[in-house]
């Protein structure tokens, strides 16, 4: 079972491919996702994303987005956590260069959505807020999804 954690900094996931940008993370593998995913189509069964999809400018999300659907085998699972703009944790940190909330999965859920915006990548799931820290009012928005055959 292939599993990868993109994103992983200092938080590695023992059973998952630990995948960062940053050689002082120490990840399995040092690879900028902006560039794409080195794995073939539908090769990959699980692809974990906490705190990572915030710090991939806007400009670039669809394509990300579209490599993370490409690799999953269909059903394979995609599990995410970023900042809602809902709370304050989306726009307190100086590294975020994507902002999102539970509409933002609507572009890669939603048929009407997709085909608007001529976006391939499509899944299925449930995203929901979760209030992660109360005290700074901090809100993630959590989806898992799966990989869903266009």
């Amino acid at each position: 079972m292939l599993k990868l954690n993109l994103g992983c900094g200092f938080r590695h996931l023992d059973g998952y491919v630990n995948i960062d940008n940053r050689q002082k993370c120490s990840p399995d593998m040092l690879w900028d996702v902006i560039n794409g995913l080195p794995y073939p189509d539908n090769s990959v069964d699980e692809v974990m994303a906490v705190d990572f999809l915030e710090h991939i400018p806007t400009a670039f999300v669809p394509a990300v987005i579209h490599e993370i659907w490409r690799v999953l085998k269909p059903g394979g699972k995609f599990e995410s956590k970023t900042p809602s703009t809902d709370g304050r944790g989306a726009f307190q940190d100086f590294t975020h260069k994507s902002f999102w909330n539970i509409n933002s999965w609507f572009y890669f859920m939603d048929d009407d959505h997709r085909d608007l915006y001529g976006i391939e990548a499509k899944f299925s799931g449930n995203c929901k807020d979760v209030v992660t820290n109360p005290a700074k009012k901090i809100i993630h928005t959590h989806c898992i999804l799966f990989a869903v055959e266009p």
